[in-house]
């Protein structure tokens, strides 16, 4: 009961900040001499300070004091996992983002990634000034499928790993508990925590990058899957006739809406479409395709509305099965989408009754914020979400 209480108190003054103990005790319906002593408590223990009124009571009394939470008792570490990079980030207990760095994930891929991950977070907290000690713990999203309750990622096809005990070889060199998932359920977990997800208790988050992912929050909660593969929409098929042939994968592993939305592959048919046409196979990446459909490009724009199409069937086929109120788009191509969003809801409107919102994210760092609430939503402690 007391942890209970302890608990109740701290994440009362977390969302509601600058109140009395009285307004606490009033508010949780607990008495005022309990509320006294957890407060003296958290203010003992760092969780949270208390700071006079400028004003004073009603009464003309002594002016009253007020009770916030303290944001930078601890700071979280978020990690991005990603083919082709990796960012750390260091951000305190509100998701305020204090530094970040990033590495080149294939330079590092055969050369132990893990330790330098670990030595790349020691690097950043020496910069900024701040003790391991003060690290509370650290969030992961990994591109690929991850047993969260052990900690392995399962397979992540463009790391080339398989049941690779990631958590507990983070462990071993960093001094604090480590949390992984997969990189689009972290990435939903960061639209929940700062983005329009925060309104929404039933919407999918849906990452246009390397490869096609979707993250399902379900009644508020994140839903995982029976074996943790919920949401691997790259393996959905959006054309029976060529399914049924061979086509062409982008990567061993990725599937078949990966390998005609995913970056690669619209650059990979861009260069197929030109062939020996094209002088210069060096400037093609999905971003410049997209301009160059901007700018009335037909080769581009074919290239482009072909994958869109492919999306706006996929997504039809998600929202009949999960009826989200709302999806997000995020990653790296989602942010040349903003041309095409009204294109690919008119798909969607045409074959669907079902009214659904999609949106492009506006949360800067989602993924790495995601990574920090999943630590927030998994560790037990008093902090627990």
């Amino acid at each position: 009961m007391k942890h209970s209480n302890r608990k109740r108190v701290l994440h009362y003054i977390k969302k509601n900040h600058g109140h009395s103990r009285s307004d606490i005790a009033k508010a949780l319906q607990i008495s005022k001499p309990t509320i006294s002593n957890i407060v003296d408590e958290l203010l003992e223990q760092g969780w949270v300070q208390e700071k006079e009124s400028e004003r004073a009571s009603s009464s003309g009394g002594r002016k009253p004091y007020h009770v916030y939470f303290n944001q930078d008792a601890y700071y979280i570490i978020g990690i991005d996992i990603g083919g082709t990079s990796i960012e750390i980030a260091v951000m305190n207990l509100f998701g305020t983002i204090i530094d970040k760095t990033d590495l080149d994930t294939q330079k590092h891929i055969d050369h132990n990634i893990v330790t330098v991950i670990a030595a790349t977070v020691n690097e950043l907290l020496e910069k900024i000034d701040i003790d391991s000690s003060k690290i509370y713990g650290i969030g992961v999203g990994v591109p690929g499928i991850t047993d969260v309750e052990n900690g392995i990622v399962v397979d992540a096809p463009s790391l080339r790993w398989k049941n690779k005990p990631l958590k507990m070889e983070l462990e071993s060199l960093l001094p604090c508990p480590v949390y992984i998932d997969n990189d689009v359920n972290v990435a939903a977990l960061g639209e929940q925590w700062k983005g329009t997800g925060e309104l929404n208790r039933n919407f999918l988050m849906i990452t246009l990058g390397t490869g096609i992912g979707c993250g399902l929050i379900i009644n508020g909660e994140l839903y995982r899957g029976s074996s943790y593969a919920a949401g691997e929409i790259g393996y959905m098929i959006t054309d029976k006739e060529t399914a049924e042939k061979s086509y062409d994968q982008t990567f061993t592993g990725y599937g078949f809406l990966d390998s005609h939305v995913g970056g690669p592959s619209i650059t990979k048919r861009m260069l197929n479409h030109l062939g020996e046409s094209n002088n210069n196979t060096t400037d093609f990446s999905a971003k410049r395709i997209f301009q160059m459909a901007n700018e009335g490009d037909e080769d581009a724009l074919e290239i482009i509305n072909e994958s869109l199409s492919h999306l706006a069937f996929a997504l039809i086929n998600v929202i009949s099965i999960i009826n989200p109120g709302l999806i997000v788009l995020g990653g790296g191509i989602s942010k040349s989408m903003n041309a095409y969003l009204s294109k690919l809801t008119t798909i969607i409107e045409k074959h669907l009754p079902i009214q659904t919102e999609v949106v492009i994210t506006n949360v800067e760092d989602v993924s790495l914020l995601g990574a920090g609430y999943l630590l927030l939503k998994e560790h037990e402690s008093i902090l627990k979400v």
